[in-house]
């Protein structure tokens, strides 16, 4: 129910709540039995690329092999762009497959005045959406338990991985 609104509709750049869609997608990929939360991915080159060195990272490695439950960790608390980029690979192939995906998804959730050209947020001029449409993909994300459960946790520890040591 919507008990206030300004500019509801106007358009913006969603930044880092893009990643709020990537993870709406991935768990959907899980619950459909494509992927599955314990599924070890080897992060490939491809995931590393077109990435600003300064953007929010969890310091993931080409090469490094972590699971799923892990890379949505990483996604929704350091808001780690490279793993928008690995867990958007790992559902549909490619990022850009996978940003079809987020497109035509946004479109049967009736989200309106929003388009995505990545995965993770970082700016693009063809990357928009309104705080309605915010509220519409949010809203469906918080129906899956695995969301609800990394956006309430305050820290992770992410066990070492075949490159990394155990990271908080």
């Amino acid at each position: 129910e919507v008990l206030f609104e300004k500019d509801a509709n106007a358009k913006a750049y969603p930044a880092s709540i893009t990643k709020v869609m990537t993870a709406l997608l991935v768990s959907e990929a899980i619950d459909a039995g494509t992927i599955t939360a314990e599924q070890v991915v080897t992060v490939s080159e491809t995931a590393m690329q077109n990435l600003h060195a300064d953007g929010s990272t969890a310091n993931i490695k080409a090469g490094e092999m972590i699971s799923v439950k892990d890379l949505l960790y990483c996604l929704l608390l350091p808001s780690a762009n490279e793993a928008a980029n690995i867990l958007a690979e790992t559902v549909s192939g490619s990022v850009e497959n996978f940003v079809a995906l987020m497109n035509t998804r946004a479109q049967e959730l009736g989200c309106t005045g929003t388009h995505f050209a990545n995965a993770h947020g970082l700016h693009s001029d063809d990357h928009y959406t309104t705080a309605y449409d915010i509220a519409r993909f949010t809203k469906e994300a918080l129906k899956h338990d695995l969301i609800r459960e990394i956006v309430g946790s305050k820290t992770y520890k992410m066990p070492a991985t075949n490159l990394s040591d155990a990271r908080t």
